[in-house]
């Protein structure tokens, strides 16, 4: 019995190592009475749905042309970039991606011996040379398409909070 458990404790503590995020955007609705009275119906509540979906995927695909315009090598990180979607009586209200912890990594610059201090890539190796760069491949990406994502938002609930401080890699 013994042995069992350390193999799960062990299988717990793998993930996280490899999985970084979600990094997510959050979409509450002002005042208390407007969560109980919800005022998209049936049909309005599915469309909104699709096109936030439709957002997503489009972020999603756009994440790896980024990865190549900068160069990043690495088709697992690659193929890692998932979108999720958080449900609250059968409406979105969290956008979330997730990738390899790696990612972050490479869009700070950092890792192996190089770590950030004070927002610059310090070198703590006394390996000879400095040749990492931070890659920003996520926020751009973000930056581009949050616009569009808050029209969506704001056509369909117009009392919305959209709050995007959990997405951008700081």
């Amino acid at each position: 019995m013994k042995k069992v458990l350390e193999q799960q404790s062990n299988r717990i503590q793998a993930f996280p190592k490899t999985w970084s995020g979600p990094f997510d955007i959050e979409v509450r609705q002002e005042g208390a009475t407007t969560s109980i009275n919800k005022s998209l119906s049936s049909s309005e509540m599915e469309q909104f749905n699709t096109e936030i979906k439709a957002w997503g995927a489009k972020v999603k695909a756009s994440l790896p042309g980024s990865m190549c315009g900068l160069g990043i090598k690495g088709s697992l990180l690659k193929r890692s970039v998932k979108d999720l979607y958080g449900f609250d009586y059968g409406e979105i209200f969290r956008i979330a991606i997730a990738f390899r912890r790696e990612g972050i990594f490479v869009h700070k610059g950092v890792g192996r011996g190089y770590k950030m201090q004070g927002g610059q890539v310090v070198k703590t190796s006394k390996s000879q040379g400095f040749n990492r760069q931070p890659k920003p491949w996520f926020n751009p990406v973000i930056e581009a398409n949050i616009g569009e994502l808050d029209q969506i938002i704001h056509s369909y609930i117009g009392a919305a909070i959209v709050n995007c401080t959990r997405i951008y890699i700081r």
